[in-house]
């Protein structure tokens, strides 16, 4: 008997019914998304929000913090991850006062950012965002933090001036500057951006505490061209972008090979430094 033969076509009422299951799944994992926000938020403010018109900007009480938001984006979603414990993994990376350098790459709207601070509130906190729509939300839920500088550009793996951003379509938290996004490759040119290496932010790598790292694709760049600057970094916490450009994983595990290695959730990983001395100069004299 051959390998194909246990294969069937389904009958149109198979395919309808399993058409049916797909939406209803669908539905229910919506439907537990919007409980989930209404409880973060309160039902006052997730009606305010649900009611705005598209494009509005709202600020969002999200643990303790006036967040500020635009409607029809993933600002609200990515908040509510953000602040909502999506870095823990990271507490135990250096100390509670840690006073050396962090950088937050791919800073979006600046969640990431709070959250970071949140864990390290003695650090110096380096933040790139490409995005000039983006950048502007991020310096206003920045505003009140001193220790951030906010750069704007994107970060790469070897000089080249200027990169040219992307937008794929999937919002603005996919916003990239890769130059052919996988499946994408006539995605809608948004602007030019500075491009700047980690040596270029004005730091040495070795000095760096923590790199955040989630930037659509853009981590191929720095895995191929600058692997030596990251391999100074105590910590490393990538989200890598194999739909964007594959081999991306392949390339992290690589460099990781003489490091620790750990899955987090979804498409995150954490790489840390083995070594027998403390972590990273903590900035004290």
């Amino acid at each position: 008997m051959g390998v194909g033969s246990a294969e069937r076509a389904f009958t149109q009422k198979e395919f309808v019914n399993i058409k049916r299951k797909s939406t209803l799944n669908r539905q229910i994992v919506r439907i537990g998304n919007q409980a989930r926000i209404i409880r973060k938020l309160g039902l006052k403010h997730y009606l305010r929000y649900r009611t705005a018109p598209k494009n509005t900007k709202l600020f969002m009480p999200i643990n303790g913090r006036q967040i500020l938001v635009r409607k029809g984006t993933p600002d609200l979603n990515v908040a509510l991850s953000c602040l909502g414990g999506e870095f823990k993994i990271l507490k135990d990376i250096l100390p509670d006062d840690y006073d050396g350098i962090i950088v937050d790459a791919g800073g979006y709207i600046g969640t990431a950012t709070l959250a970071l601070n949140d864990l390290f509130p003695k650090s110096k906190i380096i933040v790139i965002e490409p995005s000039r729509e983006n950048i502007e939300v991020l310096k206003v839920n920045l505003s009140q933090l001193t220790n951030v500088k906010i750069v704007y550009g994107a970060l790469v793996g070897k000089e080249t001036g200027n990169v040219t951003l992307k937008n794929r379509g999937t919002g603005e938290w996919g916003f990239t500057v890769v130059d052919k996004p996988n499946g994408k490759n006539n995605a809608e040119v948004l602007h030019n951006a500075p491009a700047f290496t980690l040596h270029q932010l004005g730091v040495s790598p070795s000095d760096i505490g923590i790199l955040k790292l989630d930037i659509e694709g853009g981590e191929f760049d720095i895995l191929t061209n600058d692997v030596e600057s990251l391999n100074e970094i105590h910590a490393v916490f990538a989200e890598l972008h194999d739909r964007i450009v594959a081999g991306c994983t392949e390339m992290f595990t690589k460099f990781s090979k003489d490091r620790a290695l750990i899955k987090d959730k979804g498409e995150k990983y954490l790489s840390v430094k083995k070594q027998t001395t403390a972590a990273p100069d903590r900035g004290r004299g």
